[in-house]
């Protein structure tokens, strides 16, 4: 396995430029996401790790070696693609050995690591099977399983899982965890659902219109968005984003919105000597939907949950929570309550607003205040 390291990384098509000075390192053994919504450039960045797009400036170089302009095959990387990529006429057995065959490895020991992988995987019993034979989780492992007898420096994964149903994703989403602890393997994955990217990653790369945004561990990225686009596109249902116009009080620094009724109320914040700057100016408050909750599963001991009652909208139980609309601000806010909390829409409700998770945005530039 190898570390990752990407130094300024430009592409340009013609005079359009799609990568804009990408900068990101990663250590043996780390599990990188790429995420994004679509036309970010994330598979492009993959594609150019892979040797299969052309670099227009910068450096990539795994361990440490540049391989700006090493040929893939050179590259010692393995991939798994979106479509599987398997030969419709070969066996199982014979995709996963096929590209040990083609760097004439000695045939004992082919036989050896395709019996390895294949019980790591669980599917001795399709080897010889052939890919119009298997599900679409089953094709899923046979391409994973060629990736892995191949004992790379890196694996890259392209939208693995973006062809799969929804249970067989959350499933075959476990196994890639369970695969990356068992190996400790050095992996880049691409994909647009931030699930995906929460779940699997210990570092994520969040990118947009080819410019990365943030790079960190999913907890901070979570907990802590540098600007308005990680907070709305990590997380699900979203984090909240309201315009609140920040007041002195008594107890220190609030954040002052009004409700559907037009009546004023005032939350809390941290104490933070930079937010005295702002106050009497309009900035974006972000709060993730758990942080806003019913009263019975508050955080008593903590002094900035504050207790706001609200006009409840719309209700959408999930078996173990409820999301509970309200309208604040002028915008729309979900919280997560227990499932029992008793929330219904047309009636008003307490909802424990938990400052401390609160993060204040700059309106006009986006940034994290």
């Amino acid at each position: 396995m190898a570390s990752l390291e990407i130094k300024n990384v430009r592409k340009s098509f013609g005079s359009t430029e799609v990568l804009h000075g990408i900068d990101i390192a990663i250590e043996d053994g780390d599990f990188l996401v790429l995420v994004g919504p679509s036309g970010c450039g994330k598979s492009t960045l993959l594609n150019m790790i892979a040797g299969l797009d052309e670099i227009t400036s910068g450096e990539i170089i795994i361990g440490d070696e540049k391989m700006n302009d090493r040929h893939p095959s050179k590259r010692d990387i393995a991939m798994v693609f979106q479509s599987y990529a398997l030969y419709p006429n070969m066996t199982v057995e014979k995709n996963i050995s096929f590209g040990l065959e083609m760097r004439k490895v000695d045939k004992a020991v082919r036989k050896q690591r395709v019996a390895e992988v294949s019980q790591m995987l669980q599917i001795e019993p399709l080897l010889k099977r052939k890919p119009g034979q298997l599900s679409g989780g089953q094709r899923q492992r046979v391409a994973m399983g060629r990736a892995l007898v191949r004992e790379p420096k890196i694996f890259l994964f392209d939208e693995p899982l973006s062809n799969l149903d929804a249970k067989l994703r959350v499933d075959m989403r476990t196994e890639i965890k369970k695969l990356h602890q068992r190996l400790g393997a050095t992996i880049v994955y691409v994909t647009h659902d931030q699930i995906e990217a929460m779940t699997l990653a210990t570092r994520i790369a969040i990118m947009k219109d080819g410019v990365l945004q943030q790079l960190g561990t999913p907890q901070e990225v979570y907990d802590q968005p540098v600007n308005l686009f990680v907070a709305g596109f990590m997380g699900s249902p979203s984090m909240n984003l309201l315009p609140v116009t920040l007041v002195k009080t008594d107890a220190g620094v609030a954040a002052e919105m009004k409700q559907a009724s037009g009546e004023s109320v005032h939350l809390p914040l941290q104490a933070n000597a930079s937010y005295e700057r702002w106050i009497g100016k309009t900035v974006t408050l972000g709060i993730r939907p758990e942080a806003i909750t019913d009263p019975g599963s508050a955080e008593q001991s903590n002094d900035l949950v504050t207790q706001i009652d609200c006009e409840v909208t719309v209700t959408e139980p999930t078996g173990a929570d409820l999301f509970v609309f309200t309208a604040l601000g002028g915008e729309e806010v979900v919280a997560r309550m227990r499932s029992n909390s008793g929330a219904t829409a047309g009636d008003k409700a307490p909802f424990s607003f938990n400052m401390d998770k609160a993060v204040l945005f700059d309106e006009e530039s986006g940034k994290r205040i």
